[in-house]
């Protein structure tokens, strides 16, 4: 009884729209969407608060600060609901991991500088007493959302969502199938030579007459 060796080369390419890699992707995106939504819910309901939480940073002038604090929570909102939908999911999903790349610069930013804020990072914000703030934490914790972003980047295919493919009806199924498309010239190569081996077997050479 002989057991078959499966082929390391083929092996991430049945992971790749499988049902296993179709559940965690989805898995993935609504958690990601409800980070997002509930990121931008007490935001948009203390929309000062928010203003004054991305002023805290002392990144931005005062007038670009205030622009960007009233309108974090819409793009946040818009991100969750895309996400929530599955509509897009590679294209939302590369801009959420550039939102959250930006968050953890920020954080680090005024960690490095000394400053005492709280992050605002679902409401609140603003100043706190000196040694009340904590930056590690935030720092993992939007590592992690970075990477549930970056993992439906990569495999955007998910169930129940209204675009399937994860970019807009393409039917990609994830970076691995653009990284492993083969060679046109190679294909056509190929199919040469199956054409030629199915017209020798159907039409065999004639034997010489003796």
């Amino acid at each position: 009884m002989s057991t078959s060796i499966p082929d390391p080369q083929t092996a991430p390419r049945r992971f790749v729209g499988g049902s296993a890699q179709c559940w965690v992707s989805t898995l993935v995106r609504v958690a990601l969407g409800c980070v997002l939504f509930f990121a931008s819910y007490r935001k948009i309901l203390e929309p000062a608060q928010a203003a004054q939480a991305v002023q805290a940073y002392q990144i931005l002038p005062p007038q670009v600060g205030e622009l960007v604090g009233y309108g974090l929570p819409l793009v946040e909102l818009g991100l969750a609901v895309l996400l929530l939908l599955g509509l897009g999911t590679r294209i939302v999903a590369s801009l959420s991991a550039a939102l959250m790349a930006v968050f953890i610069a920020g954080v680090i930013s005024v960690w490095v500088r000394g400053l005492s804020i709280d992050c605002g990072c679902f409401g609140g914000g603003g100043a706190v007493p000196v040694g009340e703030a904590n930056y590690l934490p935030v720092v993992l914790r939007d590592s992690l959302f970075f990477g549930l972003a970056v993992w439906l980047i990569v495999f955007p295919v998910s169930r129940f969502a209204l675009d399937r493919s994860g970019r807009a009806g393409t039917a990609d199924l994830g970076v691995y199938d653009q990284l492993d498309e083969p060679d046109p010239q190679a294909v056509d190569d190929e199919l040469s030579h199956a054409a030629e081996q199915i017209d020798r077997r159907t039409n065999p050479p004639e034997e010489p007459h003796r």
